[in-house]
């Protein structure tokens, strides 16, 4: 877990991790109490988390090719490959903050699932009985 932590740079990463484990929190009361007024706070969770593993990979991905490109300017004969170790290196690295935020939404949208179904069984709602046609009175 570390590994993955410095990899994607510990700010990001910290970020992810702190709104994905309250966005799983959120989700996990939701999932127990199935009560609507969560909903909002969930979903801006979970965008808070969605958006920060982008900006983070973004942001991984950048620095990578910063990285390589410095290494044209030192030697022009060694640069190329040392250029494309970097690159395949930092791209590999860049993966990390996917890997924990889509981790943290995939688990929160199960949770988010769960506590939908628990909703509408309180509630009486059939989403596929509300999505039909109302049967036609014959007369």
């Amino acid at each position: 877990m570390w590994t993955l932590i410095r990899n994607g740079g510990v700010p990001p990463m910290l970020f992810i991790l702190v709104t994905g484990l309250v966005g799983l929190a959120a989700a996990f009361h939701f999932a127990l109490r199935a009560r609507k007024q969560s909903l909002g706070f969930i979903k801006g969770m979970a965008a808070a988390t969605l958006f920060g593993t982008l900006a983070a990979s973004c942001a991984d991905a950048g620095a990578t090719l910063y990285a390589a490109e410095k290494s044209f300017d030192k030697d022009e004969r060694e640069g190329a490959p040392r250029a494309l170790h970097i690159v395949i290196e930092g791209l590999a690295e860049s993966t990390s903050p996917g890997i924990l935020g889509f981790s943290f939404l995939a688990l929160t949208s199960m949770l988010v699932a769960v506590g939908r179904r628990r909703l509408d069984e309180r509630t009486g709602h059939d989403r596929t009985a509300s999505n039909s046609p109302a049967p036609r009175a014959s007369g």
